[in-house]
């Protein structure tokens, strides 16, 4: 049998292609000056030690292009795609030329050959800062690294973060920086001020995220200052090299923010498992009957009991906010399993409407972001 060659186009087909390859190669014509832009956009910020990211920028001007889009009739998820993947490529240009510009200075990490603190080695490494690592797969015994190095970080379990400040702050050369990456900052921050002798420079640092991906790209940081400025300085600028949003607080609101977002959604969390696990529900079946909102909310669940059991257990025992939380959250899960255990449908329903005042202005910004989300895992999942 032979083959049968494809039909030549016709004329009007061959001549829209044309058309087209010629708007593509427009468009890597236009891609091409704006990564030009891009880089003289991070010559500029280096002067002026400004971040690579900037989310309220970024999402002003994605939400400006969505509306000339629109006058266009070009349909969102189109721009949503291709302006995602451009700001990517920007924001990785910018880190990369800020951090071939930034002065260097070497940084010791406790803890750093897993976890937290091995993720941090890899990045800052990869861009040329000399960087010690000891922890359970070996190194210096923590004094020394700790004696040598600009920049010291803790990056130890929480259980174990106080406890190590105290034995290492000491052993700090003077003039350098002491900091931890703790999801809780009042103990920790206390034991290395307590512990550091004067000339020590001492930050409290939180990366709101989890180790893994090339960098911090557009992950949030929490810094809580401690001693000194020149220090603070060193460890917003190192973390805003890679891709960072800093946020600044104190201790004290540090810590009762992560009891709302950590505490209350990871117990929370944790409970939809243990109801799985004590129904013996089956999970991979019941993703064939899943809404999107179902699969992501199942997704976060598994996501949980697929790392460890004490770092979840720290942070939910570990902070002194937990107790009353989680007292509360006892009390409110206990009215609506009474209301659906009595069948009392009023009761839902007015504590609903109780709670939709609550959130009404908060309502609108969530829904815009869960459509985005639901719509991403609705086309991708």
């Amino acid at each position: 049998m032979t083959d049968v060659p494809a039909p030549a186009p016709t004329t009007e087909l061959a001549q829209l292609r044309d058309a087209l390859n010629a708007t593509d190669e427009a468009l890597v014509a236009i891609l091409a000056e704006r990564m030009r832009i891009v880089r003289e956009v991070a010559r500029t910020k280096a002067k002026r030690g400004a971040p690579s990211f900037d989310r309220e920028r970024e999402g002003a001007h994605l939400d400006d292009l969505l509306l000339y889009a629109g006058t266009h009739d070009l349909p969102a998820e189109v721009v949503r795609d291709v302006f995602g993947t451009l700001f990517s490529a920007s924001r990785g240009a910018q880190r990369k030329y800020l951090q071939e510009e930034a002065p260097r200075f070497s940084i010791g990490i406790i803890g750093g050959t897993r976890g937290m603190g091995g993720f941090m080695a890899r990045v800052f490494l990869s861009a040329g800062f000399p960087v010690e690592t000891m922890g359970l797969e070996g190194g210096a015994p923590p004094e020394e690294l700790a004696a040598r190095h600009d920049l010291v970080v803790l990056a130890v379990p929480i259980a174990a973060t106080v406890a190590m400040a105290e034995r290492v702050a000491p052993h700090v050369r003077p003039g350098s920086t002491l900091m931890d990456v703790t999801s809780l900052k009042r103990a920790p921050l206390e034991a290395m001020l307590r512990a550091a002798p004067e000339g020590i420079e001492v930050v409290g640092t939180h990366p709101m995220f989890g180790p893994a991906g090339e960098d911090f790209d557009r992950q949030k940081v929490v810094l809580v200052r401690g001693r000194g400025t020149s220090g603070f300085a060193r460890v917003k600028q190192l973390y805003e090299l890679f891709g960072a949003e800093i946020i600044e607080s104190t201790a004290e609101e540090h810590d009762a923010q992560m009891a709302l977002i950590q505490v209350l959604v990871h117990e929370k969390t944790m409970v939809l498992g243990s109801v799985l696990e004590r129904r013996q529900a089956g999970i991979v079946r019941s993703l064939q009957f899943a809404s999107p909102i179902y699969r992501t909310e199942l997704a976060m669940i598994g996501r949980m009991f697929s790392q460890s059991a004490e770092l979840y257990a720290d942070i939910l025992t570990s902070n002194p906010e937990s107790a009353a939380l989680s007292k509360l959250f006892e009390q409110e899960a206990s009215f609506f399993a009474g209301a659906v255990s009595r069948g009392d449908r009023e009761a839902v329903v007015k504590r609903f409407g109780e709670i939709a005042l609550y959130m009404k202005e908060f309502a609108a910004w969530a829904k815009k972001e869960s459509d985005t989300l639901l719509h991403d895992v609705t086309r991708r999942g």
